[in-house]
């Protein structure tokens, strides 16, 4: 029973990092046999299974052999290729004490070998064979009771090799094929952007660059429309680019070819019974198996109906993650998966109920559309050919930094795990240089996917506070190919939308909310006696006041400075009253306070803030708490206000504060938390000290537009937290005897989205 099956009652396993193993090398590695043992100190996986490791040097074209086998506990195999991809046993032929995997590598490299269990925290005695057979550069069987097969190919591109008219290495294969027969070639490459050309007997062909949105593959699934001899050609997507890659052909047929294969077609109608006797899950459920031969790019509609029991349908694909059903639509009597195929070979499709032990008939329908995948792209052409390109369906589109592409979502796209339709671009990027992707729809609530060339995930779903328009804007942290998902929100969504790659756009700010600011700046070293006096803090209110001054604009007699003695509770109402005659919806206002934060109790229950505290700000002669402040800034008519507060336990204010359109808080650490003074800058906090050279020093404006928005300002505090704040413990700002942990900036914008602009800065 293979291990799949497995995760309809379990989560699948996850993979972290590995240390290398070396047990067998070379490209006839022959048999390994080991002795191992499962123990207490062996690494486990995310869900606490032990697991030794040992890894395999394979050429693409060879078999896997793997054969466990304990009396100890229940033996579990993974085999993980190169590309990460995995295959995975548990109980072989229902066995409890074996497991075995039989595997034809499409990758070349090291693939890894997981010895583990079925639960976590199981220990005990195993043996464990590997052997690693036949060879790369010849057709393979690819399997022993039926006639398809495949051919793989191990080659180099290097300098001195034949070129396209376009500049690119290239090295070709035939193949003689027959019309209406079906062929996938496979291309990977670790060392370079792999492309692929399929030649037709007649000079037209077919394109693939990036399959499925990989850098690191290339595809192309057909179905054949002549009798002759097709040729292959391995190039690259640039110019120059060499290095090693491996080629697979299934299908094709006669001198160079790998054997016919036949994709399933048509519509196909299965009638069975559950019963007692048949194979069961491990939770108990029985289970009915069927299988039929896919191609990438096949659209597949698989439907379970039964009314004697609650049906439930696995897909199980060549390799990668099954595909479940349950109540389709919520009836509890229908189950149905939809899929486009990603891979070539067997499916297998697994029958079975929502509950064990349930039985009874039921009726299985599959529908094969046929459709396949293959790309146009104009340019890479083989010499002396007239090219006819004869599709124009690409996995992944190649966009320019300034370009603007209209598409649509809809039905028969990629989807996304969680079921939404996805298209695929990508663009080449400079590090350190702008750019703004932004995807737009009024069909659909649209969502933003960017990975960078090393992996990393940006995601975006509404830019803006009552927009569903998605935008990612940053400065390219590496060079190289990065990739842009357009996507939905919500699965199932379809509709056309609009994507904009900018480099432009991102250099021109877009214009503030308001036209002035004005703020109110309080910091007190000297209490009186009141309490403790601190540090720099006072200092803290001009800093700040004159960053905005210098670094933004702000007219000198729009701020007021209230510090020490002259800090009470009434210069501070009547500060913020003359403010606010001073402001409309046009206004930026902005409170700065550096000095003593507390925590006090209070009677009653809110809601908003259940834990029975407020947080207070303490001035030269009193405190002010969260709830009056946020009455006070209630008041004010400014149309957007930035609150910054450096004290113990501010995050507090969070709760109180940021109830409103238009408000932004950035605090110097949590509700529980004490701040720190900033002695090696001879500062009184750390945010007053980072947000004045945000601003004075522009370094707060990341892609350097000469504008600051919220997202920038965010990011850049939390890189000079993560780099700079080191409490040691006896500089800190006692509001209580007892530090109760490490200080963390917390940012609350509200209703502020990431990308409005907050200060516009002198460049």
């Amino acid at each position: 029973m293979l291990a799949m099956i497995l995760s309809l009652h379990r989560p699948s396993r996850l993979f972290s990092p590995f240390l290398l193993v070396l047990c067998c090398t070379g490209t006839a590695c022959g048999q390994d046999t080991r002795n191992g043992r499962l123990e207490r100190g062996d690494r486990t996986l995310d869900n606490g299974e032990y697991y030794d490791e040992y890894t395999l040097d394979v050429e693409a074209g060879q078999w896997v052999e793997l054969d466990m086998t304990t009396e100890d506990f229940d033996p579990y195999l993974v085999l993980v290729a190169p590309s990460g991809e995995n295959e995975q046993n548990d109980d072989f032929e229902g066995s409890r004490s074996r497991s075995y995997l039989r595997h034809l590598a499409e990758e070349s490299g090291t693939w890894r070998v997981l010895a583990t269990s079925y639960a976590g925290g199981e220990t005990g005695r195993y043996r464990l064979r590997m052997e690693v057979e036949g060879g790369g550069g010849r057709t393979v069987a690819a399997s022993n009771d039926e006639e398809s097969g495949v051919r793989f190919e191990r080659g180099e591109l290097r300098n001195g090799d034949e070129t396209l008219t376009s500049g690119e290495y290239r090295d070709e294969y035939t193949f003689q094929g027959r019309s209406g027969e079906s062929v996938v070639i496979e291309l990977r490459s670790g060392d370079f952007d792999p492309y692929l050309i399929l030649k037709m007997p007649n000079g037209e062909q077919l394109d693939n660059d990036d399959h499925e949105g990989d850098l690191t593959r290339s595809l192309i699934s057909t179905t054949l429309p002549e009798d002759g001899t097709y040729r292959v050609l391995v190039t690259t997507y640039e110019p120059g680019e060499t290095g090693d890659y491996d080629l697979s052909i299934r299908g094709g047929s006669g001198e160079g070819g790998a054997g016919r294969f036949a994709a399933a077609r048509g519509r196909r109608q299965e009638r069975g019974d559950l019963a007692s006797g048949d194979e069961t899950l491990r939770s108990g459920e029985f289970y009915d198996t069927y299988t039929f031969e896919g191609v990438p790019g096949q659209r597949v509609t698989i439907d379970l109906r039964a009314d004697d029991f609650d049906p439930y349908l696995i897909l199980q694909p060549p390799r990668g993650d099954q595909v479940d059903n349950d109540d389709f639509e919520g009836n509890v009597h229908h189950s149905q998966i939809a899929l486009d195929l990603s891979e070539a070979g067997t499916y297998r499709v697994l029958v079975t109920s929502y509950r064990p032990g349930e039985r009874g008939a039921y009726n299985l329908a599959m529908d094969f559309s046929g459709a396949t995948l293959a790309e146009d792209h104009p340019g890479h052409d083989d010499p002396g050919q007239d090219i006819v390109h004869l599709a124009d369906t690409r996995d992944a589109s190649r966009l320019t930094l300034n370009q603007t592409l209209t598409g649509a979502l809809d039905r028969g796209d990629q989807l996304l795990s969680s079921g939404e339709f996805v298209d695929v671009h990508t663009f080449d990027g400079e590090a350190g240089e702008p750019v703004r992707i932004e995807l737009t729809s009024t069909a659909l609530d649209p969502y933003l996917m960017v990975t960078t060339p090393s992996g990393e995930q940006i995601d975006n779903d509404d830019a803006e506070s009552g927009s569903r328009d998605a935008r990612i804007e940053m400065v390219m942290p590496e060079t190289g190919r990065y990739q842009v998902r357009a996507t939905s929100y919500s699965a199932g969504e379809t509709g056309a939308y609009r994507l904009r790659i900018s480099q432009l756009d991102a250099m021109r700010p877009d214009p503030p909310a308001t036209t002035r600011i004005v703020g109110l700046f309080v910091g007190l070293s000297d209490y009186g006696g009141r309490t403790s006096n601190l540090d720099y803090t006072a200092a803290d209110a001009g800093r700040v006041r004159d960053a905005l001054v210098r670094g933004t604009g702000m007219r000198p007699n729009d701020a007021i400075v209230l510090t020490d003695r002259e800090a009470t509770v009434a210069r501070f109402r009547q500060a913020i009253a003359d403010l606010s005659r001073r402001a409309d919806e046009r206004t930026m206002f902005v409170l700065f306070f550096s000095g003593h934060g507390d925590q006090v109790p209070r009677g009653g229950v809110q809601d908003a803030d259940p834990d029975g505290k407020d947080e207070t700000i303490e001035l030269f002669d009193g405190a002010i708490r969260d709830d009056e402040l946020a009455r006070m800034l209630d008041g004010l008519r400014a149309g957007r206000q930035l609150i910054v507060l450096d004290a113990c336990f501010s995050g507090g204010f969070s709760k109180d504060l940021i109830t409103r359109p238009g408000r932004m808080g950035l605090f110097s650490s949590e509700e529980d938390i004490v701040s720190a003074v900033a002695t090696k800058f001879e500062a009184g906090g750390y945010l007053s000290y980072f947000f004045a050279d945000g601003l004075a020093q522009r370094q707060a404006d990341e892609d350097r537009n000469g504008a600051v928005t919220a997202l920038e300002l965010s990011t850049y505090l939390h890189e000079r937290y993560r780099g700079d704040v080191r409490d040691s413990g006896t500089e800190v700002i006692r509001a209580r005897e007892t530090r109760l942990g490490h200080q963390q900036l917390v940012v609350d914008r509200g209703s502020v989205g990431p990308f409005d602009t907050l200060f516009l800065v002198s460049r």
